[in-house]
């Protein structure tokens, strides 16, 4: 009996150990917590969709939060005489106790007696609550300023009412919310944004030059501000007086579209007297099937959890041309460029998200089935409201191969966690194996213009093989998208293999004995092509040939021996045989070629061309992209080399934990040699950090 008690207790704490493992924590500055919050897709929409990064950290900053589109909200702290405006003057400084991927719980003293617990939450994409639950233990009166500021823009203050609320104006620019297209029904650029408050304001301002204000002059001269808000302003101050013991502050933050003004007062009233239990009741059911691992210490810990928030927290609702809810590549900050929907190299992050929601995971895949056109034609980016694909050289263009692998990869975690019925998955699986195979077909009958087996990218090129900007290889051949198109390209053949790979194994699962054998068949086509024309003896690694040459060189003779990231991927695509896989690890563990601090740089930093610094987005010529990372490390572990996957690992991890503990943000790209960087935030890929953490660990 005690033995069947112990082993209850035993799966109750497994169970319940994901569920709850983001609450009771003590995170401080230097803690590597993900500390970007924004609204889960059943509450969101599109058209209003605000999240925020929490500034905790920073010593010379306010305790604050930010939006990058709408203004950042700050808090300073005034007992007495004294005043508290920098994290720095903090007594205590603040705590992370609990972090969800919509809202969070901050604990900080910042003077001796008194104690503050600030709560936050997302409630939908286009309403955040608050609550500041505060302890005074001194003899002084607490008063509180809540600043509400703006770098890009400036506000209008329509209406204040000191008993309830103040009423701001603003543009939210459509160049951020969606890219190259004019116009786009129901996007309305001007906003109002509502600050509701439980208490009466006590006094307020405003300013036209934010952070310009004096801030220590304002809290010293002045216990009653000026009440000035006419005008442009850039800075919104509020004063509340809090002059009770204890006590409880809760407000409100309500943004709607030009039109929608008169939803102001419903919303706001509806909202801010919402419970937090219910907001953390539903991300514990949301997040409970998050895998419970033995992790290698804490770090390692937040950085899965920092992934696995990441990807969910890109979601939308379904609308528009799509059946299912969908991704962005980020929804804080929002790129106008990433904003407007799916792509296959973001859709790795589905295997990730399947780890704890493979019918979301799916679902998005299931999209691009929606989507897809007669002839197999897949477009490069799709969304609720756009479809982009890109024409050039008289040809669309759709997105790099990752298409069947990760559905393959959705399906087989799916039926290891169980999540899934049956009859669900085997819809799934047909489904996906339908449109792959249509989706290769496709491939094969448009992206082999000399029909010699092998495949050349085609379209805008630069965009349909992911690798940009600074290319090695590309640079050398023009800047026009059909300049490019003039080689037999190693990582489209690689990436076709895999995919057939993938379908091969969907058809045993389907039963589908024939189809089998054809994959089979067509595999050892391309991969026969591949070791014969891209493989070179003399230097052991793999690269493109010219169409014209066949070989090596350009008909101009210069040379396209660049070792790039992708000549590992036959190595993933099964390609490589084991002598090869033994030559190519040679390369991959030297640390003056690809075995660098933090990660496996995208070109060899034996090349001239190689540069380390990351100065902005979409550099390929040196830089860590985790995309490309992962199948490699895939690959690996399925040769056996494990060891080396482990080592790979933690150096990506090293990459992203250092980031975490100093900005609390993952990044589009990482230096393989440095820590500074300046790439986009919060890039929804990142997540595939937690799969490559969970392949290791699961074992444990």
């Amino acid at each position: 009996m005690r033995n069947r008690v112990f082993i209850i207790i035993f799966l109750m704490v497994i169970l319940f150990t994901s569920a709850y493992s983001m609450e009771n924590l003590k995170c401080n500055a230097s803690s590597p917590l993900f500390t970007s919050y924004i609204a889960p897709f059943e509450r969101s929409s599109y058209f209003v969709d605000e999240g925020y990064h929490l500034v905790y950290y920073d010593n010379n900053s306010p305790l604050k939060l930010i939006n990058e589109s709408s203004g950042e909200i700050n808090f300073a702290f005034k007992l007495g005489s004294m005043f508290v405006y920098s994290i720095n003057d903090f007594y205590k400084k603040p705590v992370i106790t609990l972090s969800y991927p919509d809202s969070f719980v901050l604990e900080a003293e910042p003077f001796v007696g008194l104690k503050i617990i600030l709560r936050f939450a997302l409630y939908t994409s286009s309403t955040a609550i608050f609550e500041i639950d505060y302890r005074n233990e001194t003899k002084e009166d607490f008063m509180l300023y809540i600043m509400y500021g703006n770098t890009y823009q400036k506000v209008i203050v329509n209406n204040i009412n000191p008993e309830k609320n103040i009423t701001i104006s603003y543009k939210e620019p459509s160049k951020g919310v969606y890219f190259q297209q004019k116009e786009l029904k129901g996007f309305k650029e001007k906003r109002y944004s509502r600050f509701s408050f439980k208490k009466r304001i006590y006094s307020w301002a405003g300013y036209p030059d934010y952070n310009k204000v004096k801030k220590d002059k304002m809290f010293s001269r002045y216990e009653y501000l000026n009440g000035s808000i006419q005008g442009e302003l850039s800075e919104v101050v509020l004063l509340f007086d809090l002059y009770k013991k204890n006590g409880i502050l809760k407000f409100s933050k309500v943004t709607v579209q030009q039109g929608d003004e008169k939803k102001l007062d419903e919303i706001s009233d509806k909202v801010i007297d919402i419970s937090f239990d219910k907001i953390y009741a539903f991300n514990r059911e949301k997040l409970k099937k998050i895998p419970a691992l033995k992790f290698k210490n804490k770090q390692e810990k937040l950085l899965f959890y920092a992934g696995l928030y990441l990807v969910r927290q890109q979601f939308l609702p379904a609308a528009g041309q799509f059946p299912f809810p969908y991704y962005v590549f980020s929804r804080e900050p929002t790129w106008g460029w990433g904003h407007e929907g799916q792509v296959f190299h973001e859709s790795l992050s589905m295997q990730s998200l399947a780890l704890f929601d493979p019918e979301l995971a799916s679902n998005s895949q299931r999209n691009f089935i929606a989507v897809q056109e007669q002839d197999g034609y897949i477009p490069y980016r799709v969304g609720a409201y756009f479809t982009r694909t890109f024409p050039a050289n008289k040809e669309k263009t759709t997105s790099a191969p990752f298409y069947s692998w990760t559905n393959l990869e959705v399906y087989k975690i799916a039926v290891k966690s169980g999540y899934m019925s049956k009859r669900e998955l085997k819809e799934y699986l047909k489904d996906s194996y339908s449109s792959g195979k249509r989706f290769v077909n496709y491939l094969f009958k448009t992206r082999d213009k000399n029909k010699n087996g092998l495949l050349e990218w085609g379209g805008h090129t630069l965009l349909e093989c992911v690798r940009d900007y600074l290319n090695a290889v590309f640079d050398l051949l023009g800047e026009k998208p059909e300049t490019l198109n003039q080689l037999e390209a190693l990582d489209l053949s690689c990436m076709v293999v895999k995919e057939m790979a993938s379908l091969k194994e969907m058809a045993g699962i389907l039963k589908l004995k024939k189809e089998v054998n054809e994959w089979e068949n067509r595999i050892k086509r391309l991969s026969d092509l591949i070791n014969k024309y891209m493989w070179d003896k003399d230097t052991g690694f793999y690269y493109h040939v010219h169409t014209d040459t066949m070989n090596f060189k350009t008909p101009d003779n210069v040379s396209l021996k660049r070792k790039e990231i992708i000549g590992f991927l036959p190595i993933w695509a099964g390609v490589a045989d084991r002598k090869q896989t033994k030559e190519l690890i040679k390369h991959l563990k030297n640390p003056d070629e690809f075995w660098r601090k933090f990660g496996i740089p995208t070109l060899s930093a034996a090349d001239p061309y190689y540069d380390a610094q990351v100065l902005g987005c979409c550099r390929w010529n040196g830089p860590v992209w985790i995309t490309w990372v992962y199948p490699i490390f895939k690959g690996l572990i399925d040769y056996g080399y494990t060891d080396i996957a482990k080592e790979i690992l933690m150096k990506m991890e090293n990459a992203m934990i250092f980031q975490l503990e100093r900005n609390h943000r993952l990044w589009e790209s990482y230096s393989p040699d440095f820590t500074q960087l300046n790439s986009p935030k919060n890039y929804i890929w990142d997540t595939l950090i937690s799969r490559m953490i969970y392949e290791i660990r699961k074992a444990s």
